[in-house]
Parts: structure tokens; C-alpha cells; sequence
């Protein structure tokens, strides 16, 4: 078995830092974060997507692939791709939706940060940052700044309510109950569509696996 992790917008691999030991796994960048450019600024969702889609089909072993919030989305992607050897998916924070104030985020709030991230880029992701997980990821790389906001904007305009019934995966849906960037309750919608899927809720805040690394390993025994 191999697990592939995403992580979410204007992070770094270094969110998954409790599970760097477990065997076998690979933690991928997104497009235009960790110092790292991308072959388009276009589509770039969809475009990513089918890059994990033909690694995942050409791999020998099964796979799991887990993302975070922004890498929620990119797995369901991915996922319905149906890549041969994609067996589970993890979703953590995920929104089907995420410029919807029940699934995701109030519209309202979701314009203002943007024009408030074109007019001071490294302020707004820090304060961003302090708002999803606390102040101990302010010092990870900034993602390139107009990649950077391309794929956020992709993200905000994204829809996934009526492919979510198409999942063939086994799926697990890990929320926090005080997340203040996702609306919780878009897992508790993603897991009444997803056929084969289950529903770990917590008291914690956008990214659980930290205060508590033992849910994600909860989740890959599912």
C-alpha cells in the first residue's frame, strides 16, 4: 500500500509532519507552493488532477490518497477520475463547495479576503495561516503569488455537490467541529452523497491530524 498526501492552499508538505515516518508515503506539493512553479496557469485543478491520475494508474501497489481542505477537493478530483489502483480516499476539512456559507464559507467573507490577499499578499496568508491552524506554520514558504491566488480563485468557483454521488472509492471524512475556514457541515453533506463512506467528527479546528495524529491513523484502518 502506498498513502499520498495533499496538503491545502498556501501550506506546505510540512502540515504532515507527524506522519513523515510512515512507511511508504509520498507528500506532493500543489501547483506554485513550495517554491515550485507549474506547466499552466490554466485549469490548473483539473489539470493536476489528471497528473495524480496517470501516476496513481501506473503504479504496482494500491494507493491511498488523503488531501487537506484545497487537497480535499483535488482528491475528489482525482477520484473520479477512477485511476485503477486508487482504492481509499481520506478527505480532511473538505467543502463540495466552498463559496457556499453552509458547505463552505460565507461569499461575502470569501471577496473580501481576496481583494484584501491582491492588495497585501503575505499579510493576508499569515493571518490565513493563524486562523486555520494557530502562528506554528508562519514561517513555511509563500506559494508564488499569482499561481498562488490563480488556483485559490479556481478553488473558491469550484462545485463538486453533484459528482460527489459518483465516488466509487471507500471514503473516510475527517471534520473539526470548530473550523473556522470550512463549514463542518459540508462533510456531514459529502457523506450522505458518497456511497461507501464514513464520518469522523472532532472538537478541533481546520486540521485535526494535528492536535491529534492518531484520527488520520483511525481513518486508514476504515
Amino acid at each position: 500500500m502506498k498513502y499520498l498526501f495533499i496538503y491545502g492552499w498556501s501550506f506546505s508538505r510540512d502540515i504532515w509532519k507527524n506522519f513523515f515516518k510512515l512507511k511508504n508515503s509520498i507528500f506532493l506539493d500543489l501547483p506554485f507552493h513550495n517554491g515550485k512553479d507549474y506547466k499552466t496557469d490554466k485549469d490548473i485543478l483539473n489539470s493536476f488532477s489528471l497528473d495524480l491520475y496517470e501516476y496513481i494508474n501506473n503504479q504496482n501497489e494500491d494507493i491511498v490518497l488523503m488531501g487537506w481542505s484545497l487537497g480535499a477537493s483535488l482528491t475528489v478530483l482525482t477520484a473520479l477520475r477512477e485511476p485503477k489502483n486508487l482504492k481509499k480516499i481520506i478527505l480532511i476539512g473538505f467543502s463540495p463547495k466552498f463559496k457556499d456559507e453552509k458547505l463552505g464559507h460565507n461569499p461575502k467573507s470569501i471577496k473580501a479576503f481576496m481583494l484584501q490577499l491582491k492588495r497585501s499578499f503575505e499579510e493576508t496568508i499569515y493571518q490565513f495561516r493563524k486562523t486555520a491552524v494557530n502562528d506554528e506554520f508562519k514561517d513555511i514558504p509563500l506559494p508564488i503569488r499569482d499561481g498562488g491566488i490563480k488556483i485559490l480563485k479556481e478553488f473558491i468557483d469550484l462545485d463538486l455537490t453533484n459528482d460527489l454521488e459518483n465516488i466509487k472509492q471507500e471514503c473516510v471524512l475527517i471534520c473539526g467541529k470548530q473550523d473556522k475556514i470550512i463549514n463542518p457541515y459540508g462533510s456531514v453533506f459529502a457523506k450522505d452523497k458518497i456511497k461507501n463512506s464514513h464520518l469522523i467528527s472532532v472538537d478541533s479546528h481546520h486540521a485535526p491530524f494535528l492536535s491529534n495524529p492518531d484520527i488520520l491513523k483511525e481513518a486508514l484502518k476504515w
